[in-house]
């Protein structure tokens, strides 16, 4: 599938994310995210793309968990740059493989594919399934229109990681007499 655009965007009525798939040869997939799947699907797209950055930036290091959010962050911010987030989405499409009505997902499974891809296989209670392979770039842009539409849906799901809980710093030592 040559994916074309992608969409993502909160639909208050429906309480979902409707993100769409629009390949180049004219065909249009739609998916209902609810916020169970978006809350389940979330960490660990960020934990592979975190490892994706990782294993491109520095191959083989052992990175400490400051340091994998720091190359993280800067491959998203490199990607993100090449990001065209202006040209509208195309909703016209000559085939709708999955049908008029979009898919609501039952399970969707994640997994790292070649070269930094990585690769989502999604399943609904019907039996239709879809798999879509995001390389990093396009991987990085989804993540960001799944957190601007998160933004709009005030599900309250957190989209960026707590930094670390320091430790509490000491209290200078007194002498008691």
């Amino acid at each position: 599938m040559d994916i074309h655009q992608i969409q993502v965007k909160y639909d208050p009525v429906q309480d979902r994310l409707l993100m769409q798939v629009r390949t180049r040869d004219d065909q249009l997939f739609g998916l209902w995210l609810t916020r169970r799947m978006v809350m389940r699907m979330w960490p660990p797209v960020r934990q592979l793309m975190t490892a994706i950055a990782v294993d491109r930036s520095a191959p083989g290091a052992m990175a400490v968990p400051e340091a994998r959010e720091m190359l993280a962050q800067a491959a998203r911010e490199r990607a993100l740059k090449s990001t065209d987030f202006k040209t509208q989405f195309n909703p016209a499409a000559t085939k709708l493989p999955l049908g008029a009505e979009p898919m609501l997902p039952a399970a969707i499974d994640l997994r790292k594919a070649p070269r930094g891809a990585i690769v989502l296989a999604i399943r609904d209670a019907q039996g239709r399934s879809l798999e879509l392979q995001l390389g990093e770039d396009l991987a990085n842009g989804w993540m960001k229109l799944i957190e601007n539409a998160l933004a709009q849906s005030d599900w309250g799901i957190e989209i960026t990681p707590r930094a670390p809980e320091s430790a509490p710093t000491p209290s200078p030592s007194r002498v008691l007499n």
